[in-house]
């Protein structure tokens, strides 16, 4: 009876440790996806502001800034979600096997 329990504790501590390690996977891409768009945004529109102010230019730079950071994100976006799309990996993270 005892085994059974101390079977049963170990396989408790295994679905734990398996549903904090994919809370944690789950929280570094949503901070590399952040961290990613905010740099790449803040990269394209400083230099919008730039090239408006040293060509004279109203927002043209930064309006057109604003649309290539956009379309990059999406690009950067795309391959940094690309292994959980359709793969083995995207079930097995979202997936809980039960036991």
């Amino acid at each position: 009876m005892e085994k059974d329990n101390s079977s049963n504790d170990k396989i408790q501590q295994e679905k734990n440790r398996s549903t904090r390690r994919e809370a944690f996977m789950a929280m570094e891409l949503v901070s590399k996806l952040g961290i990613s768009i905010a740099i790449i945004a803040a990269t394209f529109i400083l230099a919008g502001i730039y090239l408006d102010r040293m060509l004279g230019t109203k927002y043209i730079f930064v309006i057109l800034g604003l649309l290539l950071s956009i379309v990059v994100s999406l690009y950067d976006i795309y391959y940094l979600l690309e292994p959980f799309v359709g793969s083995d990996k995207r079930r097995n993270f979202l997936k809980r096997k039960k036991k």
